[in-house]
């Protein structure tokens, strides 16, 4: 359920439809009929966050345990505004701010009914220079396509693929595109890996820059086919591109601007190779194993 606020006012507001407000009820009417929702919340600074956040977090405590969990994720702001409600992205002290409220708040609810219920996403640590939470604090990662605890897993099964893995395994030269946001974090899991199996790695870390949809989006899942051509064109790329399969549309080889994974890989002249959101995946892709 997309909540965003449960300030009725706030939330005809937000969504610019009278009947918007009418959401709550209806959400406390399937409480009470034990139909288990979980919930998002896309916070906009200055919007719905701050006591408006506060006041959201309450309410949907009070449905526990039909809301079964609920996202807090930072709003992307494109360049296309023209027109449209003067939004802007969190800096990084607004960022640290929500993440430290939705932690406080799940910590007194995990005290009281032994579940966290509310977590806030990967991108919200990013934007804060926060370390991300270890295994744990995720529970069950209820909230993986919301994009929370999804590169704190990645880190965890890709620990996971070295146990056991051959050492010095013999890996050609590579490269990964990636988005601005978490290329430093995939850096870190990557080398950490290979120091595990004692593999000396060549590659390149690209972080691209998303001209398409404006700077201020960092995410892998929003890059399009021209911007990595752009990007990648003429660097050393090694024997092959890695690239997260959800830059792709879903089921398809088409990436958002409708260039195919065969004309990017024509264009830069390597193998462009898509990889699942998994670790044991990842670690396939690099070493070979």
């Amino acid at each position: 359920v997309s909540v965003h606020t449960t300030d009725r006012s706030l939330r005809v507001e937000m969504l610019k439809n009278r009947r918007a407000g009418e959401s709550i009820e209806i959400m406390r009417r399937f409480a009470r009929h034990q139909i288990t929702m979980n919930c998002q919340i896309v916070s906009c600074p200055g919007i719905n966050d701050g006591p408006a956040l506060d006041r959201t977090l309450r309410d949907l405590a009070e449905m526990f345990p039909a809301v079964h969990s609920v996202s807090v994720v930072p709003v992307g702001v494109t360049k296309y505004r023209e027109g449209l409600y003067p939004l802007r992205p969190y800096t990084r002290e607004e960022a640290g701010a929500v993440v430290d409220q939705v932690e406080a708040f799940a910590a007194a609810h995990r005290d009281a009914h032994g579940t966290a219920l509310v977590w806030c996403s990967d991108e919200f640590y990013l934007l804060a220079g926060r370390p991300l939470p270890e295994e744990d604090y995720y529970e069950e990662f209820t909230q993986l396509d919301n994009g929370v605890g999804m590169l704190r897993l990645l880190a965890v099964e890709l620990h996971g693929a070295t146990l056991g893995a051959p050492e010095n395994i013999p890996v050609e030269p590579f490269s990964i595109a990636t988005g601005v946001a978490a290329a430093p974090f995939l850096r870190e899991i990557i080398d950490r890996a290979a120091a595990k199996c004692h593999t000396k790695l060549t590659y390149q870390m690209y972080p691209i820059v998303n001209h398409f949809f404006g700077e201020t989006i960092t995410v892998a899942g929003l890059l399009t086919g021209q911007d990595l051509l752009a990007q990648l064109k003429g660097r050393d790329l090694g024997t092959r591109v890695l690239l997260p399969q959800n830059t792709l549309r879903h089921g398809e080889t088409v990436f958002l601007d409708d260039m195919t994974l065969e004309e990017l890989s024509q264009g830069l002249g390597v193998p462009v190779i898509p990889v699942n959101q998994d670790g044991f995946d990842l670690f396939e892709a690099i070493f070979g194993v």
